[in-house]
């Protein structure tokens, strides 16, 4: 009783102060420009404001535009962001880092959730674009933020399970029909024997794909068709990736067998720290060690709560969730020892039955800024604050071309018509 009576006073100070922070803002905010960042938006003023994430919460799937953050903005930023990341209408700035969930969900892919997948962005001249992971779904969140297909190049992989690598054909087979014309750059871990590795993966990708390849003789994107492959310890850690100003390394994470990475993103003094999947590991905070900006860390629901959801007996989910993915209530404990600025629990199946319990049992470990990710909650980061969002996209947005480094005409000439299509094609 102690400890909810002291959860209910928290509560109730937290609301009384955004219910301040809110009326001082709209009194003074012109009528003609956006909302800034808030706890709560316009569309939520009627109700009661919330401390908490529970099973009222307004998801993004059923249009609600509100992260499910503790904490909107940690820190004090130097400009202003509008409250919804709109693309194409906000730069990134020279010393920033903006970080995008493509895919939040978990391997039942669904319309709500797309499969795993984190795209970072950089501000650096060459505006360079990751993307960590690539489960099925993400590249249709990616194509709505409007940013250059042409970009589509580099891609870091944390281990082979399909719901991280789902969309890997349409990025190298559609978006280079869409524009680009460069090779994509995969990193991911090598295997215990070459077969496991992820340059056998993409070499068997390619092969399954020929007549894709083929198909596009003549086409301008049959160069983009092509991967470039470096594989990365999967036993230790190392420094895979250093250029234009950015850094990334990989560091192993227990996940099944050996064969699973996360990484850690370093520019201009800010950092993200990503898990892929993995149960709670030491390795993961020794990459946290020195700071991290943001930690993105795996969490399932608990076993009680999946085994209702996947109809499975509680006993193969305690497997599931504990032998090979991370709880709540141990994703915050990792949170607690990282010490993140915004810690975000992801991988999570995002619904009105796992929010609430997710959200408590974590936060009976952990009271710090944290986040539940949903496909497309974007953070800004910078070295003064990490700002929390979500994005409104275009979801029938056309290409957009970049620069491309391959130039000149196409690679190889079309094929010749089949002599058969002459009599069969109908032309009128």
């Amino acid at each position: 009783m102690a400890h909810r009576s002291k959860r209910f006073s928290l509560m109730s100070v937290f609301a009384v102060a955004i219910i301040l922070c809110l009326t001082s803002v709209y009194a003074s905010a012109p009528a003609t420009k956006p909302a800034q960042v808030e706890p709560f938006s316009l569309e939520n003023k009627e109700h009661t404001v919330n401390a908490e994430i529970n099973g009222l919460t307004k998801l993004a799937y059923e249009g609600g535009t509100l992260p499910l953050t503790t904490t909107p903005m940690v820190g004090t930023p130097i400009r202003k962001y509008n409250s919804i990341f709109k693309p194409g209408a906000e730069p990134i700035d020279p010393d920033e880092i903006r970080v995008t969930i493509l895919g939040s969900g978990d391997p039942f892919v669904k319309a709500g959730q797309a499969s795993a997948s984190v795209l970072i962005e950089v501000g650096n001249e060459e505006h360079d674009i990751f993307f960590f992971d690539l489960g099925s779904g993400a590249l249709a969140n990616f194509n709505g933020l409007q940013l250059p297909v042409t970009s589509t190049t580099k891609v870091f992989l944390t281990h082979l399970h399909a719901d991280h690598v789902g969309d890997m054909p349409t990025l190298l087979w559609s978006l280079a029909k869409s524009g680009r014309r460069d090779p994509v750059e995969v990193w991911g871990p090598a295997g215990e024997t070459k077969k496991l590795g992820t340059l056998a993966y993409t070499q068997h990708l390619e092969a399954a794909h020929a007549w894709d390849t083929e198909s596009m003789s003549g086409h301008p994107g049959q160069s983009g068709a092509h991967t470039i492959t470096t594989e990365v310890p999967y036993d230790k850690p190392a420094t895979v990736y250093e250029r234009n100003g950015v850094k990334i390394s990989s560091f192993p994470v227990i996940h099944i067998m050996n064969g699973a990475v996360g990484y850690r993103l370093d520019y201009k003094g800010n950092s993200v720290v990503f898990s892929g999947d993995t149960r709670p590991s030491k390795t993961l905070l020794e990459a946290c060690k020195g700071g991290v900006d943001l930690l993105i860390h795996e969490s399932f629901p608990s076993a009680k709560v999946f085994a209702k959801k996947a109809s499975v007996p509680e006993e193969q989910a305690e497997l599931i969730v504990n032998n090979t993915h991370t709880s709540p209530i141990m994703a915050g404990k990792v949170f607690k020892r990282a010490g993140a600025r915004m810690s975000v629990m992801w991988h999570l199946v995002v619904d009105h039955e796992t929010v609430g319990p997710a959200y408590q049992e974590m936060r009976s470990q952990y009271d710090g800024p944290v986040t539940i990710a949903q496909d497309l909650t974007v953070f800004n980061i910078t070295r003064n604050a990490v700002v929390v969002r979500q994005a409104i996209i275009d979801p029938v947005a056309w290409p957009v071309i970049g620069k491309s480094k391959v130039s000149g005409p196409p690679m190889s000439k079309p094929h010749n018509p089949p002599a058969w299509w002459a009599d069969a094609l109908i032309t009128d």
